[in-house]
């Protein structure tokens, strides 16, 4: 991992060597699980039997059809898989919520992650994060995209923040909606109710960041170089995220793979 800063604006690049795709993978299907399923200790648990043994023992169709309704969306079943732009997605924002929540790239640690979407193809944001810094809350609206392409990186964050750009009061009011589960905290309560009003105000708390999963990496340099000009904000409130994956299509058909054995749909290999 390394930590740059050009003009202000803070840029986070982290690889992942080809030889650590396996422990990667199971991380990655682990976390997707937990966020997805975590709170039914019966039925996670269930997925963490399934996925040790090989093949899977046989399970109800009940649980099976429980398994797969909760953990498969953007997956789908090996006879009918999802299709490859939708599992890069979730695997492209799942290693963006993993690092985000244990990595400080300047501001420290949130206090929150909110994301990503139950679906890649939601149209709400992809992520939100919440600090305190000196007794101040602040956030930032975060865009995740893959990156596969020939293009250059570049274009694909410019994507990204013209999707923000378009959509950021949508997406930060659909994430304002936490606030009412938010009971036994109302200071976070009232801020998350105020995240789409502090963004029209261009208050201090605002920002943005930009996440890119991708296997390219000739054609990335200087790649967040664009994303002040689409923003009002001074660009100390601009977060980039870069993560190359020495063989990203081989990462996520290995948490395809972790997700698939968990849920009882042993695939062989």
């Amino acid at each position: 991992m390394q930590l740059n800063s050009v003009e202000g604006e803070r840029h986070l690049t982290c690889e992942l060597d080809a030889a650590d795709c396996a422990t990667a993978a199971s991380m990655i299907a682990e976390s997707i699980v937990r966020r997805r399923i975590g709170v039914n200790s019966r039925v996670h648990d269930l997925w963490h039997e399934q996925r040790s043994v090989a093949p899977a023992y046989s399970i109800s169709d009940v649980d099976q059809e429980l398994l797969v309704a909760g953990v498969l969306t953007n997956v789908g079943i090996p006879d009918d898989p999802a299709p490859d732009l939708h599992c890069n997605g979730l695997v492209a924002e799942s290693v963006w919520a993993e690092l985000v929540a244990a990595v400080d790239a300047g501001l420290g640690l949130p206090l929150r992650v909110e994301g990503h979407d139950w679906s890649v193809t939601d149209s709400g944001g992809d992520g939100l994060t919440i600090y305190r810094i000196d007794d101040q809350l602040l956030y930032r609206l975060w865009e995740s995209k893959h990156h596969l392409a020939k293009v250059d990186v570049r274009q694909t964050v410019n994507k990204a923040c013209r999707q923000v750009q378009d959509r950021h009061l949508s997406y930060l009011s659909r994430f304002s909606l936490i606030a009412q589960q938010l009971t036994a905290t109302p200071e976070l309560a009232r801020f998350y109710a105020r995240l789409a009003e502090l963004w029209v105000d261009n208050d201090p708390a605002v920002g943005v960041g930009i996440s890119i999963g991708t296997d390219v990496t000739g054609n990335a340099v200087g790649c967040f170089g664009n994303v002040h000009t689409y923003f009002q904000f001074d660009r100390d409130k601009l977060e980039g995220h870069l993560h190359v994956v020495g063989d990203f299509k081989a990462l996520v058909d290995a948490v395809r793979d972790e997700l698939w054995k968990g849920c009882g749909l042993w695939i062989g290999h």
